[in-house]
């Protein structure tokens, strides 16, 4: 009797709860998605409630914020990527938890400016002025914009940073690494920085902490959400499965697929080796429908109409960011057209 006299709460309240969903769906299916190559919108520090989150060993990731900054705490401090310039002391306090530790290390995983664009806040943060451009000019002043810290990133991003057509305000590099990959030992752990050549850019690194058992990927994985793949700067289809299965040579799982070494995505949840296969999965089986498309003379028009990622799109498509379906699959299209990989020039309609 108990239960069958809550049945119409029960009821009404799943009603309001479909109906609060499906408003938030479409509202967020409205909104505008930022454009990877330009400046993040500045957070105010008073609206943001900050947290550093235990991610494995002795490596942490940055709550509050959307993008994914890594720190990882020991003697020092190393971050990957780094918060908006305004929160940066911020999130400093909370990694040096009134602790001296000096910050040692930045690594740019690639070069968007909402994982980059508070390199400088963060490297000249502490002297006796909140204004950056007064920072700097005391830093340089003492010898040196980045105060003896290392801003590490592979060399394409170095390109893009210095090309005054694609600066990124806020963002630098210190270091750049040209070989395939660049390891060091820091904090007690031995970390190993590898380069995805032409993945979701050219640029890309992904950054795996040994001794922690912790990968970090920037924007080559990001669960939950379709890929920006960035054609104009390098970025493919093929280059960027392949990284993800890099990925999945590093990792190991734990009993049941679950646990074992970590995986910090650019954006979203930490996850382990069996998220990423799935989304490695999902871009193959993408690919291999566009490539079919491409070889059987469609158009891109045509392709899109197809809904190649029609049992995909409740996952990934866009109302948490990332690519649309459309914008995705118009990725694809172009980058295995561009490297020969179907029949695409002369399509029909």
């Amino acid at each position: 009797m108990q239960l069958r006299s809550r049945q119409p709460a029960l009821i009404s309240l799943a009603a309001s709860m479909a109906l609060a969903i499906v408003a938030g769906t479409s509202q967020a299916a409205q909104a505008p998605r930022r454009d990877v190559g330009t400046s993040a919108p500045a957070p105010s520090e008073a609206t943001v409630e900050l947290g550093l989150a235990p991610v494995q060993g002795n490596v942490f990731v940055v709550t509050g914020i959307d993008v994914n900054v890594v720190v990882q705490i020991g003697d020092g401090l190393l971050f990957v990527d780094t918060p908006p310039p305004a929160l940066v002391d911020k999130v400093l306090a909370l990694a040096r938890k009134g602790t001296s530790k000096r910050l040692n290390m930045v690594i740019n995983t690639h070069a968007d400016a909402e994982h980059i664009a508070g390199d400088e806040a963060l490297i000249l943060s502490g002297t006796s002025t909140r204004d950056l451009a007064n920072r700097k000019k005391m830093a340089l002043a003492a010898g040196g914009p980045a105060g003896g810290v290392q801003v590490l990133g592979h060399e394409s991003v170095l390109n893009r940073l210095t090309d005054k057509g694609q600066a990124i305000p806020g963002a630098t590099l210190t270091s750049e690494y040209y070989l395939p990959s660049r390891d060091f030992f820091l904090n007690g752990d031995p970390i190993v920085v590898y380069h995805e050549p032409n993945a979701h850019t050219d640029g890309d690194s992904i950054v795996f902490f040994r001794r922690s058992d912790v990968v970090v990927t920037g924007d080559i994985f990001v669960p939950e959400r379709y890929p920006i793949i960035d054609i104009e700067r390098g970025g493919s289809i093929q280059g960027l499965i392949k990284a993800v299965n890099h990925i999945l040579e590093l990792t190991i799982p734990a009993d049941f697929q679950e646990g074992g070494t970590l995986v910090v995505p650019g954006h979203g949840r930490i996850c382990d080796e069996a998220d990423v296969t799935e989304y490695r999965e999902m871009l193959t089986i993408v690919r291999d429908r566009v490539q079919d498309m491409i070889g059987k003379g469609m158009t891109l028009e045509r392709v899109q109409a197809a809904r190649p990622t029609l049992d995909y799109d409740t996952t990934y498509d866009g109302a948490r960011g990332g690519a649309t379906a459309a914008q995705f699959v118009a990725a694809v299209y172009k980058s295995l057209a561009a490297s020969g990989s179907g029949a695409a020039s002369g399509a029909t309609r």
